[in-house]
């Protein structure tokens, strides 16, 4: 009796088929490739790209970062506490279309409540030795750059709740008028922030 295991094809195994210069990667099927750039498409919308798409030659990151974890709680915290109030109306309301009113606005309550938390996932402030980078977006994704040599004043400050959890606001001048980064809300450590903007006077 033939001992010969026989292994079972992995869902992950590269087909090769005969080519010119020996064996090559199969083509993918139409089908599984637009499932594969449906996948990379859903990831992107909950995961933001590598900060190694945004760099030039050269440049490296010295921090990457996005808004503190209090802001996705804040949504949830309020979510939590809409939920009940709509069943109470629901239950109280008196006509069918009133109630069935209630029931969506819950729904989109919530549907907007995610949007939220995948929008604080892939918002995300990345600052390198030359430039101050944020991105933004779900469904699209929004750059915006600013030079570190066109920063003419930066600023931050902490409120008293701030101080508890550790963020506070980052305000950034520039020669250019970035209104996505001339105000940074809910960023961890901003004095972090505040010194990577700041550069010697050579350096300038």
């Amino acid at each position: 009796m033939d001992d010969t295991e026989i292994v079972p094809r992995r869902a992950d195994t590269v087909e090769l088929v005969p080519a010119r210069k020996g064996w090559v990667p199969a083509p993918a099927a139409p089908g599984r490739r637009a499932a594969r750039t449906a996948r990379a498409w859903l990831r992107g919308c909950y995961s933001p790209p590598a900060p190694s798409s945004y760099l030039g030659a050269g440049e490296r990151v010295r921090i990457r970062t996005h808004q503190h974890g209090i802001v996705p709680l804040l949504s949830v915290t309020q979510a939590t506490a809409m939920t009940p109030l709509a069943i109470v109306l629901g239950f109280a309301a008196p006509g069918v279309w009133i109630q069935l009113g209630l029931a969506l606005a819950a729904v989109g309550h919530q549907g907007y409540v995610f949007y939220r938390v995948l929008a604080w996932r892939t918002d995300q402030v990345i600052v390198t030795d030359q430039r101050i980078i944020r991105t933004s977006g779900v469904f699209t994704t929004t750059v915006d750059a600013v030079s570190l040599d066109q920063i003419t004043d930066s600023t931050y400050h902490r409120s008293l709740i701030g101080h508890v959890f550790d963020y506070g606001t980052v305000r950034i001048g520039s020669a250019g008028r970035n209104q996505s980064l001339e105000r940074i809300d809910y960023v961890p450590d901003p004095g972090e922030i505040y010194r990577a903007t700041l550069r010697a006077p050579g350096q300038r």
